[in-house]
């Protein structure tokens, strides 16, 4: 009962927060706590492998969500963005993050980085002011991996690996979905296919993550 109030406390986290201190530092103590209690019923034999790693999926996946949703608010307080739902900024932004690797398959252990590539809608991000879609998907990819990985003197929340876009070399951490699809169809390699069996959309515009994925099966 203590796991899942953690979660949603993670989930909620962004609402309350200040500024960007105040949910880097909540995040890395809910991570500890969480992972504590993780390790309890793992180690006490109360837990089989996959429970365990389920468990600290889900942990992943509500701090990203959280840090999404806190970077979109921030956006929003600042005249950049025009949410669809203020009280649920991510509905409809135009940008999602998929989770790939051991995340995406719902496997993660103690140590585990976290492998996301963030996608966005060249038409469907609502910015305002002088904000472009693909500068504030880039700020929103760099902002994201900050508040996770950063090290503070409560430590680090994920370490957060984004090189499994689309030609990590050459392009930005945000890539258009019109733009991944073409890779994709076009010069996308076998490794690329294999990754993407485990893709799932964990943060952000999720049903828009869930289309593209579903446009991709037959690259996948």
């Amino acid at each position: 009962t203590r796991r899942l109030h953690i979660l949603a406390e993670t989930r909620a986290c962004w609402r309350d927060a200040a500024d960007q201190p105040a949910i880097m530092r909540r995040l890395r103590q809910l991570r500890g706590e969480h992972a504590l209690l993780v390790a309890l019923a793992d180690c006490g034999g109360l837990w089989p492998l996959e429970a365990t790693t389920a468990a600290l999926t889900d942990f992943a996946d509500a701090a990203v969500g959280a840090c999404v949703r806190f970077i979109l608010n921030e956006a929003r307080e600042a005249g950049r963005f025009t949410p669809v739902d203020s009280e649920n900024p991510e509905v409809g932004c135009g940008i999602v993050i998929l989770a790939l690797g051991k995340h995406g398959a719902g496997e993660l252990n103690y140590s585990s980085d976290i492998d996301l590539v963030v996608f966005y809608e060249p038409d469907g991000v609502p910015v305002a002011g002088r904000a472009e879609p693909p500068s504030f998907s880039i700020k929103l990819a760099q902002g994201l991996v900050k508040l996770l990985q950063e090290r503070t003197g409560d430590g680090y929340v994920f370490r957060v690996d984004l090189r499994l876009r689309p030609d990590p070399g050459s392009t930005a951490v945000a890539v258009s979905l019109p733009s991944a699809f073409t890779y994709y169809e076009t010069v996308g390699q076998n490794w690329e296919r294999a990754a993407f069996i485990k893709a799932r959309a964990v943060a952000g515009d999720i049903a828009l993550g869930e289309r593209f994925l579903a446009d991709l099966t037959p690259f996948i």
